[in-house]
């Protein structure tokens, strides 16, 4: 066969709700225009098992359409038969020539053509990973971040392995959070770690640290470690974590998910936290990945959902697989079997003074067979404007997930028929970081998901509760498609007014591997084997990582419906390529504008300072419902300045395994604002108006202390027009 693109359409039938979709393995043997049937589980390439759905009816009458991918690229797009006649299929192929022909996210017209340095248009999946960086050097102070990292003595290493047994979660990475858990006013940092690997050989370092640490940032900007006096040092098998006062005590409280039990830690407002996890109810045990913190039923508490990535317990997790070659690597997901998130139900303090959790997720309906994937992240927020909030699912190599809300407790699954599940071709993607906002200022919010080299990262465009898939017209195909994606944001960094991205990557299959059939993952490799032969221990950790390394990205919003990536100007931020996975946004030194953190899969994590040359003005927003003593998460805000709306939302879950700066960001082409409208998250559609006044300050709202206007569904609908 020939490495041309081959698509082969099919129309789902009347009583089919989901496009069925087939992976067909490319540049198999067989003769040029054949399609080989798909290989067994467990044979195909890793890429080639992205797959949303496998449909096993007999093979139909199909067409081939050509175009420029290569048989090491990730998967085709869902292929479609169609029963045509010569002429009509003659046609649609020509058609999808054209469309291949415009998907490169080009725009001669207004002068931002993607370029990808090494890259060509014609031939862009044959190049993979980093490039050569044409920036300018480490110190030149033109770089738009600074990596600051050791100078504030920010010093946590993750700690995973021995490494040689391929344990999945080691690759995935841990996460973290920006949050002020002292109350002093500045941002302190949590940082998850991870630990010995369940069937690693040999010992980790014994000087290096393996529990989670919290860092408490001083008056003079320096973070000094804690973690001992906080009680946060769990040392469970870490992956990321969620802030939120789920007690409604006017503290910050921290839920961690492990791979194994996850825990619940409440702060008693002394910098003190407790585990009260068996006595809260939080039962969930198994392999968690993400979570967030919300008030889904608007009865006043946060409820809790958690990601989970699969079912296998510590010893199921025996495997590793031959991707030819002499190479051994970590598994696809699709080795493991999936599993469904997790939804609690906050019910209030119990009778033993506690706050209770009860798991609802059967009662929600979210425990269907048909739903079951690989969760990497969640955000909620009400996306079809009805005054109720709905969760986002990324799922590595399942559809994608969009739970909408019943407002009587339950959910439908509504992905597919919203458009977001998919990209615009109908394939399932390697989903692993989310971005939520207002990217083209039209009041709904937008997702940004994150994927696997060969992919591209989508932009999902949403328009009253229904999505499209806008990646190329926005100019975000071509640039990501060498790269595998993480962390992302949506945060105005340079204070424009528009929502930009800062993209966090890292590779998790090398790429001289793809240069051969070497990606074509193979047989599975049983431990006990691996570790028999002598073959389960990595010489050199330091060189081992450094065949995952890639280079975070950096985009700017317009304001005219595209992005245009500065990558090359991004400085410490991108200079150096890194296993990067988290990415958690704030503003760590108060200055106003949004500064980032990196974590990675083995090595530090990486705080770097905004220094964007600016264009405009700032505001950070704190809101507080006094009834409940916490930030008010879910709350809408549009910031008005002249004819100019800004919308906002306060969450701090999202990008990948992160919990952001809770206070609300936003950047104003003016030093005034007119007024700012708060729609409050209890579901009464009555909206506060506060007054106008200068920016680049932080402005505390409180509920109650603005101009309360009368509000319905309605009302809260032309608010955002």
């Amino acid at each position: 066969m020939d490495d041309s693109l081959h698509v082969r359409l099919r129309l789902p039938s009347a009583r089919s709700t989901h496009l069925a979709v087939r992976r067909v393995c490319m540049g198999l043997s067989g003769g040029s225009g054949m399609l080989a049937p798909p290989p067994p589980t467990g044979t195909a390439s890793r890429r080639e098992c992205r797959c949303a759905r496998i449909d096993h009816k007999p093979a139909l009458p199909s067409f081939v359409i050509p175009g420029p991918r290569n048989r090491l690229m990730s998967p085709p797009p869902a292929r479609t038969r169609l029963r045509l006649p010569p002429l009509l299929a003659l046609a649609v192929s020509c058609l999808g020539l054209a469309l291949v022909g415009l998907g490169c996210g080009s725009d001669t017209d207004n002068g931002d053509t993607p370029h990808v340095p090494g890259a060509s248009t014609t031939d862009a999946t044959r190049n993979c990973g980093p490039t050569e960086w044409t920036g300018p050097a480490a110190g030149d102070p033109s770089g738009l971040f600074v990596d600051i990292t050791d100078k504030v003595g920010l010093d946590f290493q993750r700690a995973i392995g021995p490494l040689g047994t391929y344990f999945l979660p080691e690759i995935n990475g841990s996460g973290g959070a920006m949050f002020d858990y002292d109350g002093d006013g500045d941002l302190d940092i949590y940082l998850v770690n991870s630990g010995k690997s369940p069937k690693a050989v040999g010992e980790l370092p014994k000087s290096l640290r393996t529990e989670n640490r919290l860092y408490r940032q001083e008056s003079d900007g320096q973070f000094t470690d804690v973690t001992a006096d906080s009680g946060l040092g769990d040392t469970n098998y870490g992956i990321s974590c969620a802030i939120g006062d789920v007690d409604n005590d006017g503290d910050p409280d921290v839920l961690l998910t492990n791979y194994g039990q996850d825990r619940l830690y409440l702060n008693d407002g002394q910098g003190h936290f407790q585990d009260v996890s068996d006595a809260a109810g939080i039962t969930s045990s198994g392999w968690a990945t993400s979570a967030a913190f919300c008030d889904y039923d608007r009865d006043g508490r946060l409820d809790l959902f958690i990601t989970q990535y699969g079912t296998e317990l510590f010893d199921g997790h025996k495997k590793a697989c031959d991707y030819g070659g002499g190479h051994v690597g970590y598994c696809s997901p699709l080795e493991f079997r999936p599993s469904n998130d997790v939804l609690f139900h906050n019910e209030g303090p119990g009778k033993n003074g506690v706050v209770q959790f009860r798991n609802v997720t059967n009662a929600a309906g979210i425990a269907l067979e048909t739903a079951r994937g690989t969760g990497f992240c969640v955000v909620p927020g009400d996306f079809n404007h009805d005054g109720w909030t709905d969760f986002y699912v990324a799922n590595d190599m399942y559809p994608n997930r969009l739970w909408v809300n019943n407002k009587d407790g339950t959910f439908n699954e509504l992905g597919l028929q919203t458009g977001s599940a998919y990209n615009f071709l109908g394939r399932g993607e390697a989903s692993m970081g989310l971005a939520m906002g207002d990217v083209d200022s039209d009041g709904d919010w937008d997702l940004f998901s994150t994927h696997f080299t060969d992919e591209t990262n989508t932009l999902y465009i949403n328009d009253r509760g229904q999505f499209r898939d806008a990646t190329e017209q926005w100019n975000l195909g071509l640039p990501s498609r060498r790269h595998t994606g993480w962390g992302v944001a949506f945060v105005d960094l340079d204070h424009d007014g528009f929502l930009d991205i800062p993209l966090v990557n890292g590779l998790a299959l090398p790429c001289r591997w793809r240069s051969t059939d070497a990606d074509r993952q193979g047989d599975v490799i049983d431990l006990d084997e691996l570790t028999e032969s002598g073959q389960a221990r990595v010489a050199d950790p330091v060189a081992y990582w450094e065949e995952y390394t890639d280079r975070n990205q950096l985009y700017f919003n317009t304001g005219k419906n595209r992005f245009v990536e500065r990558t090359s100007q991004a400085g410490d931020f991108s200079r150096s390529p890194n296993t990067g996975r988290g990415l958690i946004c704030g503003d760590i030194d108060n200055d106003g504008d949004i500064d980032l953190l990196v974590t990675t899969t083995g090595g530090r994590a990486r705080l770097y300072r905004n220094d964007v040359p600016k264009k405009g003005h700032w505001l950070r927003l704190k809101l507080v419902d006094p009834k409940h003593r916490r930030d008010a998460y879910g709350a809408e805000l549009i910031i008005v300045c002249g004819d100019k709306k800004h919308h906002r939302i306060l969450n701090p879950a999202s990008s990948f395994m992160a919990s952001h700066d809770p206070r609300v960001h936003v950047g104003l082409d003016s030093d005034h604002f007119d007024r700012i409208e708060v729609l409050w998250p209890d579901g009464s559609f009555q909206r506060e108006t506060f007054g106008g006044g200068r920016a680049d300050r932080q402005l505390t709202l409180s509920r109650g202390q603005g101009t309360a206007l009368p509000g319905d569904n309605q009302n809260r609908r032309s608010s955002r027009e």
